[in-house]
């Protein structure tokens, strides 16, 4: 993966604020009856699709906000961006489609109906979950090593 295809590091914070509020926006939405992103049709009438009437975009907005910021989470440059780092990335993403596509196949045969359609909707992002997850696993381990090698040349 070149790295000149990846986001600034710096963009990473604002991926990580689109991703919560993109949940907390659909946690609230959740318990709550009142409709923020509201599209108001003024024509008079029946118009060609039936009777005029409201549309909310509160759904469309939520899973734009949550992809748009685990994009940004999981694309973005690290401080210092090495060989190393760029093949945890690769094998990561590489780990992230086999586990993201066998939890699909599964699903294939433990649901149907609406909630197949739900559990596809939510597989759109759980490739960049589980892509975030491993990754930043891995970057913590590597971090963790390196922490405890310089104790340890530091102490002898």
């Amino acid at each position: 993966m070149k790295s000149r295809f990846l986001f600034p590091s710096k963009v990473r914070f604002l991926g990580l604020f689109l991703f919560l509020a993109g949940i907390a926006f659909f946690i609230y939405s959740q318990n709550s009856s009142k409709e923020i992103f509201v599209w108001h049709s003024f024509s008079t009438g029946n118009s060609f699709w039936g009777a005029s009437r409201d549309e909310s975009f509160d759904d469309e907005i939520q899973l734009l906000m949550v992809l748009s910021g685990l994009i940004l989470l999981a694309f973005s440059k690290e401080s210092v961006e090495d060989e190393h780092i760029v093949q945890l990335r690769s094998d990561s993403l590489q780990w992230a489609v086999y586990v993201n596509y066998a939890v699909f196949a599964v699903l294939i045969f433990a649901s149907y109906g609406i909630t197949f359609l739900m559990f596809t909707m939510y597989n759109v992002l759980t490739l960049l979950v589980f892509f975030i997850v491993r990754f930043r696993w891995k970057m913590f381990l590597l971090n963790r090593g390196l922490t405890t090698e310089v104790k340890g040349a530091m102490q002898s």
